[in-house]
């Protein structure tokens, strides 16, 4: 599958990687950011530094949703999360971003 990529200048991962790395399905996942998006957008808060809309195409060649999320981002989604998820969650994205 081929990510569409927005022009963008920071380093960022492909939500569908994230979802992978959250054990979370990706539609839960677009879900989420979908509320949050429209949380931050109510209190005057751009999103576009966390994350930024693109898609992809499958090998059906349909085109897909998806999200590239940014650092500060998955600083965000794994604020969202506590114990053992959270914990694996943050030091994979880490890793993730060093390489």
């Amino acid at each position: 599958m081929q990510t569409i990529v927005p022009k963008i200048t920071r380093l960022t991962i492909d939500s569908r990687e994230v979802a992978r790395m959250m054990s979370k399905s990706h539609s839960h996942l677009l879900r989420d950011l979908e509320i949050f998006s429209n949380y931050l957008g109510e209190s005057k808060i751009g999103f576009s530094d966390f994350w930024q809309k693109s898609s992809y195409k499958t090998e059906q060649n349909k085109i897909l949703k998806c999200y590239l999320i940014t650092k500060k981002g998955c600083e965000f989604l794994a604020h969202k999360m506590t114990g053992k998820k959270g914990v694996i969650f943050t030091a994979t994205y880490i890793n993730k971003f060093h390489e």
